[in-house]
C-alpha cells in the first residue's frame, strides 16, 4: 500500500514539474513574463494582499529561476511577513545573481539594519552608493543616517543626512530628520534654518510647528515657544502635537516657578554667616549650543537665578566663552 501511495505522489510531483517546464517553454519571452508577474506581485504586496503577492512572485521565479529581481521580490515578501531567515536567504541569492545591482544592495542594507547588523548594513549601502548608475543615492544616504541614529551615532547621522540633501535638496524626510537631530543637539540656529527649508518644500504643518516650538523652549525662550503654541492652537486645535506642546509648556512653567520659589525661600532664610559664606561663586563657561534653561537643569537652579546673579536681561545675546555664576559655595 505504501509503495502504491509513494508512486502516486511521485507521479503528481513529476507532473507538476513537467507542467512548470512546459509552461515556461511555451512562453516566447520568459524573462518579460517574469517581470510582469513580479510587478503584479509587488503591487499586491503594497496593498497587503500577501496570498496573491506570493502567487505572482512564485510565478516569476518559475518563468525565470535566475532572474535576480524575482529573488529580490520574494525576499521583500518574506521580510514583510516576518520570515526573516527566508528573507535573508533570498536576498543573498539575488545578490549572488546580480552583485552590481544597487537597488538590491540598498534594500538588503536596510533589511540588515532592522536585524541589528549595522556594520554589514553599511557595507551594502556603500555598494549601492558607489555604483555610478545608481539614481537613488539620496535614499541610501538617508537609510545610512537612520541606521546610524539607531546605533546612537548622531553625528554620523547628521553627516549622512546632509549628504542625502546634497543629492536631493528638497527631500522632505531628510530635511525633517535633520532638523530633529540638530534640535536634539541644541544646534538651534541650524535646526531653525532646516525647518524653514522643510517648510519651503511642504509648507508649514503641525510637525514643523511643533519642532519650532520645541526649539524655542529648549532655548529658554518662553515667549517664542508660547507663540508657536498659539499658532498650533489656532490652526490645529485638536492635533496631538498641539496637546503635547501645551503639556510641555505647562511642565516648563511649573518647573521654573518651583525653582524660583525654592531660591526665594533659601534667600529669605539666609543668615549673616551663610551670606558671608556665599562670597565664593561657582562659575560655568558658556559653550556653543548651551542655553540658560539647560544650565538651570544641570545645576538644579532656575533661569531667573542665573539672570539675576549675572545681571542678564536678554538670553539670546550671550557670547560663547562668557563665565556665568551658577551658584555659590
Amino acid at each position: 500500500m505504501w509503495k502504491v501511495f509513494s508512486t502516486v505522489v511521485l507521479v503528481v510531483l513529476l507532473s507538476a514539474c513537467t507542467s512548470t517546464v512546459s509552461e515556461r517553454n511555451s512562453i516566447p519571452d520568459p524573462l518579460a513574463a517574469a517581470k510582469n508577474r513580479l510587478a503584479l506581485g509587488l503591487t499586491y504586496l503594497k496593498s497587503n494582499n500577501f496570498q496573491q503577492a506570493k502567487f505572482n512572485i512564485d510565478k516569476a521565479l518559475d518563468f525565470a529561476p535566475r532572474f535576480a529581481g524575482a529573488h529580490y521580490g520574494i525576499a521583500y515578501y518574506y521580510q514583510k511577513v516576518g520570515e526573516n531567515a527566508l528573507a535573508n536567504e533570498s536576498y543573498l541569492v539575488a545578490i549572488n545573481l546580480d552583485s552590481e545591482n544597487p537597488e538590491i544592495a540598498n534594500s538588503y542594507g536596510a533589511f540588515l539594519c532592522t536585524q541589528g547588523e549595522y556594520e554589514k548594513a553599511k557595507n551594502y549601502f556603500f555598494i549601492a552608493i558607489d555604483n555610478q548608475n545608481y539614481l537613488s543615492t539620496a535614499q541610501t544616504y538617508e537609510n545610512l543616517a537612520i541606521c546610524s541614529q539607531v546605533q546612537g551615532d548622531i553625528f554620523a547621522a547628521i553627516e549622512y543626512l546632509n549628504k542625502a540633501l546634497n543629492f536631493e535638496p528638497t527631500r522632505q524626510n531628510s530635511l525633517y530628520l535633520l532638523a530633529e537631530l540638530y534640535a536634539s543637539q541644541n544646534e538651534h540656529d541650524k535646526a531653525l534654518i532646516t525647518i524653514k527649508s522643510y517648510e519651503r518644500v511642504v509648507g508649514p504643518n503641525p510637525d514643523s510647528m511643533y519642532l519650532s516650538f520645541d526649539v524655542g523652549l529648549s532655548q529658554g525662550d518662553e515667549e517664542k515657544a508660547r507663540g508657536w503654541l498659539n499658532v498650533l492652537k489656532s490652526r490645529y486645535p485638536s492635533h496631538p502635537n498641539t496637546l503635547q506642546a501645551q503639556t510641555k509648556l505647562d511642565e516648563y512653567i511649573l518647573q521654573v516657578k518651583k525653582q524660583t520659589q525654592a531660591i526665594r525661600q533659601t534667600t529669605n532664610t539666609l543668615t549673616d554667616t551663610s551670606s558671608a559664606a556665599m562670597s565664593n561663586p561657582v562659575t560655568h563657561t558658556l559653550k556653543a549650543g548651551e542655553t540658560l534653561y539647560r544650565l538651570s537643569r544641570q545645576y538644579n537652579i532656575s533661569v531667573f537665578d542665573i539672570m539675576t546673579w549675572n545681571n542678564i536681561s536678554q538670553t539670546d545675546s550671550l557670547p560663547v566663552g562668557i563665565k556665568l555664576i551658577v551658584g555659590y559655595n
